[in-house]
C-alpha cells in the first residue's frame, strides 16, 4: 500500500449518454407526410449511395428520416439480443417473429439488414454513422482542451451504444491527439443543443457521464454482483451549465486468480476480451445455438467466415420452443471475471445554473487532485534466487546455522556414509565349549604346528 503522487494522470475514456427524446428533438416530423412518400425519399437518397465507403462516410449528408430508421433498427435489435435476460430475449425473439402488429417493424430491420450487406458495410460501421447523424444535429462542442493556448486536440466521436432509450458516445484520439492530463482544473468541455419549444413539457432524463468508460448505463448492472457504481453522475439537466470533477480515489492491483469473491483475470494485451466483451460473447453464442444465425449488435464479436455461414438474424425465421427453453448464457458468464486492475473514482457535480440559452447544455469536466492510494498484490519472490535466499535467511535466523555450517554438516554426512558402506564385515568367532573333547576336529584343526593330515590322523 502506498499514496502516489503523480505529475500527470491517464486520461480516462469518458462516455456520455443522452435519451433518444433529447437526441430526437431536432427531427422534424410531418404529420401529413404519407409512408409511401417517406420510403420514395428514403429510396431516393440509397439510389445515390451505392458504394458502401460513401454510404459511412462521414462528410456523405444522410436525410434525417434514414437516420431515424436507422436508430430504431439499431435500438430494436439492442433490446432482443441485449437489453433483456436469456429468457426474456427468447419470448421477444418469439413475439417479434409471429406478432402482427410488429409486421413493419419486421419488414423495415429486413430492409436495412439487405442495405448494408448489398453495400459490404459491417453493422458496427453502420451503428456508428447512425449514431454521429442523430448527434450531429445537436452537438455544438466536443472538446478536449488544456491550458496550453498552442495546443489542440482533434477529437473524435465513437458511437457506443443505441438503444431504446439511450444514445451514447466517447471522445476518440488518434496517437498524435492523445495526451495525459498535466494540469488540474479543465481538461475537456461539452455542449449540446436541443429543441426547447419541443421539448418544452416533455419530461426528458438528464444526461450521464461515466468516468470508467462504459457503453451505456445499463453496462455497470450486466457486470458482476457486489460491484461499486462508482465514476459516475447522471444529474447532467437540460438548459443548465455543469462542472464535473473527477479524481481518482484508490488502484486497486490483485493477481491473476479464481478464488470466491477476488477472482479477476489481467487484460493487458490488445484483443482480449473485458469482462462486458466476454459476456456479450456468452450472449451471442446462445443466440446461435437457438436461431443458427450471428446477432447483429453482437456481430463485431465474430469472424468474417462465420458470419459468412450463418450470416446475420433478422429473426423471421428463429423457431423457439418457450415451453421447453433451456438454453441460458449464465453457465458462460460465470467464467467472466473482472479485471485485476481496478479504478474507483470520485465524482463531484456542481451546477452552475441555467444557460444564457435555454437550448444549450453545457458540461465542463475538471481534474481534481493527483494524489490517491495504491493497494497492489505482488508476488512475494521475483525469482528462485531470491526464493532461496530467503530460504537461508530464514534457517539463519531460527536455527542459528550459516551457509558454512550447511557445508560442513553435508561433508560430515557424506564421510559417514562412505565409511559404513566400505567397512570389511569380521567373521565371528565361535565361543568355546569347556566341556568338548580335546580330541574333537575343530580343535585339532586349530592347533598350530600341524598340518592337515597330521591333525586328522591325531584325531582318529
Amino acid at each position: 500500500m502506498e499514496i502516489r503522487f503523480n505529475s500527470s494522470i491517464t486520461l480516462p475514456t469518458l462516455t456520455f449518454c443522452m435519451s433518444k427524446t433529447q437526441a430526437y428533438s431536432h427531427f422534424k416530423i410531418n404529420p401529413n407526410e404519407s409512408t409511401a412518400e417517406w420510403d420514395a425519399i428514403i429510396q431516393e437518397k440509397l439510389a445515390n449511395m451505392t458504394d458502401g465507403a460513401v454510404f459511412v462516410n462521414k462528410s456523405t449528408p444522410w436525410d434525417w428520416r434514414m437516420a431515424m430508421e436507422g436508430f430504431e433498427v439499431i435500438s430494436s435489435l439492442n433490446s432482443l439480443e441485449r437489453e433483456t435476460t436469456p429468457a426474456g430475449a427468447a419470448r421477444s425473439m418469439t413475439v417479434f417473429k409471429k406478432h402482427p402488429r410488429l409486421a413493419g417493424k419486421r419488414k423495415l430491420i429486413k430492409a436495412w439488414l439487405d442495405v448494408i450487406r448489398e453495400r459490404n458495410v459491417t453493422f458496427e460501421q453502420f451503428t456508428q454513422k447512425v449514431g454521429i447523424e442523430v448527434l450531429k444535429r445537436s452537438m455544438q462542442r466536443f472538446q478536449r482542451t488544456s491550458y496550453s493556448d498552442s495546443r489542440v486536440f482533434k477529437t473524435d466521436i465513437h458511437i457506443s451504444w443505441i438503444s431504446q432509450r439511450h444514445l451514447c458516445f466517447q471522445p476518440k484520439y488518434d496517437e498524435a491527439n492523445y495526451e495525459d492530463i498535466n494540469d488540474q482544473g479543465q481538461f475537456f468541455i461539452f455542449q449540446v443543443s436541443h429543441n426547447a419549444e419541443k421539448l418544452a413539457d416533455a419530461q426528458v432524463d438528464c444526461m450521464v457521464i461515466d468516468f470508467h468508460g462504459r457503453p451505456s448505463p445499463l453496462t455497470r448492472f450486466m457486470e458482476g454482483k457486489g460491484r461499486v457504481k462508482d465514476g459516475i453522475s447522471d444529474e447532467l439537466c437540460l438548459g443548465q451549465m455543469h462542472e464535473v470533477a473527477g479524481e481518482v480515489k484508490g488502484e486497486y492491483i490483485t493477481l491473476e486468480n479464481d478464488e470466491d469473491a477476488i477472482a479477476c483475470r489481467e487484460v493487458d494485451e490488445e484483443g482480449e476480451d473485458t469482462e462486458f466483451d466476454c459476456r456479450s460473447r456468452c450472449r451471442m453464442e446462445m443466440i446461435k445455438d437457438m436461431c443458427d444465425c450471428i446477432p447483429a449488435t453482437l456481430a463485431y464479436l465474430s469472424n468474417e467466415d462465420e458470419l459468412n455461414d450463418l450470416g446475420v438474424c433478422d429473426y423471421t425465421k428463429c423457431d423457439i420452443d418457450i415451453q421447453n427453453f433451456t438454453l441460458s448464457d449464465e453457465p458462460c458468464a460465470n467464467k467472466c471475471f473482472r479485471d485485476c486492475h481496478q479504478i474507483r473514482y470520485t465524482v463531484t457535480l456542481d451546477q452552475k445554473g441555467r444557460s444564457v440559452r435555454k437550448d444549450l447544455t453545457t458540461v465542463v469536466v475538471n481534474w481534481g487532485s493527483f494524489e490517491y492510494l495504491t493497494l497492489a498484490q505482488e508476488y512475494k519472490y521475483g525469482s528462485v534466487s531470491e526464493f532461496i535466499s530467503a530460504i537461508g535467511g530464514v534457517i539463519g535466523i531460527w536455527l542459528g546455522l550459516s551457509v558454512l555450517s550447511l557445508l560442513q554438516g553435508i561433508g560430515f554426512l557424506m564421510d559417514y556414509c562412505t565409511a559404513k558402506t566400505l567397512r570389511v564385515e569380521k567373521p565371528k568367532k565361535v565361543g568355546e565349549n569347556p566341556f568338548a573333547s580335546p580330541y574333537h576336529p575343530t580343535k585339532v584343526r586349530d592347533t598350530l604346528g600341524k598340518n592337515e593330515k597330521e591333525v586328522e590322523a591325531a584325531a582318529f
